[in-house]
C-alpha cells in the first residue's frame, strides 16, 4: 500500500513525457468527483466538462502538483480544495479554460450517465455530499475493473462476471446461486467458496485503492469505514 503523496512524488520524478503520461492517468482515475461537484454548482453539462477539463490541465503542471508533496491528508480533500482554490481565481480559470479546451486531458464519456443517474437519483444534502458519493462511487468502480483485469488474466472473465453480479445483489442473491452453479458447471458448495474469495479480494482490492488516497496506513480503515456509509446511504 502506497499513500498518495508518494505517488505524486514518483511521478514527478519521472522524464516530463513519461510524467505527464502518467499524471493523465491519474487525473483519469479522480475526474468523476470533480465532474459531479462542478454539476452541483450549477454548471451545465458542458461547462462542468471543460471545466473539469480545465482544471486538470492546471493540476498537471509540475509546479501545482509539487506543492502535494508536503500535503498532509486525503486526496480527497486535496483535490476539493484545489478545485475550490482554481474556481475562485477568476483570472486563472478564464486563462484555464482555454488552455484546457485546447486538449484532452481525460476521457468523459463512459462514466458521465451514470453520474448524472446517480445524483438524479439521490437528493444530496450540500455539494460536499455530492462529491463525495461520486468520489466513493468512482473508487469502487476501479476496483471491480481492476478486479476483472486479474480474473481475465487468469481465464475466468465468465465466472467474474457470474459473481460480480451475485455480490452486488447482496441478500436477493441466493435464490440464484443454484442458477449460476448450473450455468458454470460447478457444484453449489464450490459457488458459495468462489464467492466468499471474490468478496475477499474485492475488500483486499478496495483496500489497496483507498490506501493510494491517503497520507498514512493509519487512516485506511477510517476512509473505509467512510467509503462504506457512503455508499450504503
Amino acid at each position: 500500500m502506497t499513500c498518495w503523496s508518494v505517488v505524486v512524488d514518483t511521478l514527478l520524478s519521472q522524464s516530463p513525457e513519461l510524467a505527464h503520461a502518467a499524471l493523465s492517468d491519474f487525473c483519469q482515475a479522480y475526474w468523476p468527483p470533480v465532474y459531479a461537484f462542478l454539476r452541483r454548482k450549477g454548471y451545465a453539462v458542458n461547462d462542468a466538462q471543460d471545466m473539469a477539463q480545465a482544471f486538470f490541465a492546471h493540476l498537471l503542471e509540475v509546479k501545482t502538483l509539487s506543492r502535494a508533496r508536503s500535503d498532509k491528508g486525503r486526496l480527497r480533500t486535496f483535490l476539493l480544495g484545489s478545485l475550490e482554490n482554481f474556481l475562485c481565481d477568476q483570472r486563472d480559470r478564464e486563462n484555464a479554460l482555454k488552455r484546457g479546451g485546447q486538449q484532452q486531458v481525460i476521457s468523459m464519456d463512459d462514466p458521465l450517465v451514470e453520474i448524472e443517474t446517480s445524483m438524479l437519483a439521490r437528493t444530496m444534502p450540500d455539494d460536499l455530499s455530492a462529491y463525495d458519493k461520486a468520489w466513493a462511487t468512482a473508487l469502487v468502480r476501479r476496483t471491480w475493473e481492476q478486479l476483472r483485469q486479474a480474473f481475465v488474466a487468469e481465464g475466468r472473465e465468465q465466472i467474474f462476471e457470474e459473481l460480480k453480479a451475485l455480490v452486488l445483489r447482496g441478500s436477493e442473491a441466493a435464490a440464484s446461486q443454484e442458477e449460476v452453479a448450473a450455468r458454470l458447471n460447478l457444484p453449489p458448495a464450490t459457488l458459495r467458496t468462489q464467492l466468499h474469495r471474490i468478496r475477499q479480494r474485492y475488500r483486499n482490492y478496495l483496500r489497496d485503492e483507498v490506501a493510494r488516497t491517503v497520507s498514512s496506513p493509519q487512516e485506511v480503515d477510517s476512509e473505509m469505514s467512510y467509503i462504506f456509509r457512503l455508499l450504503t446511504s
